[in-house]
């Protein structure tokens, strides 16, 4: 293989990866059949199962070289009580495969991090992930529903990333969120960078992020009959909207240069 290949295809922890792509494509058609069953007489279709071929890791590169080094340290607020003392206590709501709590304790090494996910197997695997590495001690991971209104403890920081589109019912979920912070703690957000408001014709990053909500996110969301069916181009007046509706006084849409993510820190 050509050297400059390696980074693309073999190397996970590069943001330069994109063979995960492949796994996302297939887990994206299996359910294909069932959600134009879906479309065509209502309802969603089942979720997927983790095998065989596990989820595609697609934010790893990012958290691993971003989160800590670039992102955080963008918002000052945040940034200081990461540092300071007592140590900070961190929840990662919607944590995946771990990698983002993780990183985050890469960068604050007085930190604790408690991870929270609704899937076993995604659980599991942020528990693994996790193992033998030098934060081990202060990572842990649990079965959680973010929308819990009795989640435990008291944090600092209570991050949601790339995850809150997906849920069905985000206003409860920050409403949980909000619950769990300590005073003058914070709730930061980062999802997909889509426009402040809708055009036609849509630019390529609004048509991208209807397209894979559609098929990917949307479904995984409609089987409760409550949702909010938010979908992937979540505009900043929508989060807003949800947050003031979950208890929060200000939504700051925070200039932190992140690509196809915009990062907001939500005030209480």
């Amino acid at each position: 293989m050509p050297p400059e290949h390696l980074p693309v295809l073999a190397d996970p922890d590069d943001v330069r990866y994109e063979a995960y792509r492949g796994v996302e494509a297939v887990r994206a058609a299996r359910p294909l059949p069932d959600l134009v069953e879906a479309f065509r007489h209502g309802g969603a279709p089942p979720p997927l199962p983790w095998a065989p071929e596990g989820r595609a890791e697609f934010n790893r590169a990012l958290f691993v070289n971003l989160l800590g080094s670039r992102w955080l340290p963008a918002i000052p607020e945040v940034d200081r009580r990461l540092r300071a003392g007592p140590p900070a206590r961190v929840a990662d709501v919607a944590c995946g495969t771990g990698w983002s709590s993780i990183a985050m304790a890469r960068a604050y090494p007085a930190i604790t991090v408690d991870g929270f996910d609704l899937d076993p197997d995604v659980v599991a695997a942020a528990t693994e992930n996790a193992q033998g590495t030098e934060v081990a001690a202060r990572v842990r991971f649990a079965v959680v529903d973010a929308a819990d209104p009795d989640l435990p403890g008291r944090y600092d920081l209570v991050t949601i990333f790339e995850a809150l589109h997906d849920m069905s019912r985000p206003v409860e979920a920050l409403a949980a969120a909000r619950a769990m912070l300590a005073e003058d703690g914070s709730v930061v957000i980062a999802d997909e960078r889509v426009e402040d408001e809708f055009t036609a014709p849509a630019p390529d990053g609004d048509r991208r992020a209807y397209g894979w909500s559609v098929v990917s996110c949307l479904p995984g969301a409609m089987g409760d009959p409550g949702t909010a069916a938010t979908g992937a181009v979540m505009r900043p007046a929508t989060l807003a909207r949800y947050a003031e509706a979950a208890g929060f006084r200000r939504t700051e849409v925070l200039g932190v240069e992140a690509g196809d993510w915009r990062f907001y820190r939500l005030v209480p």
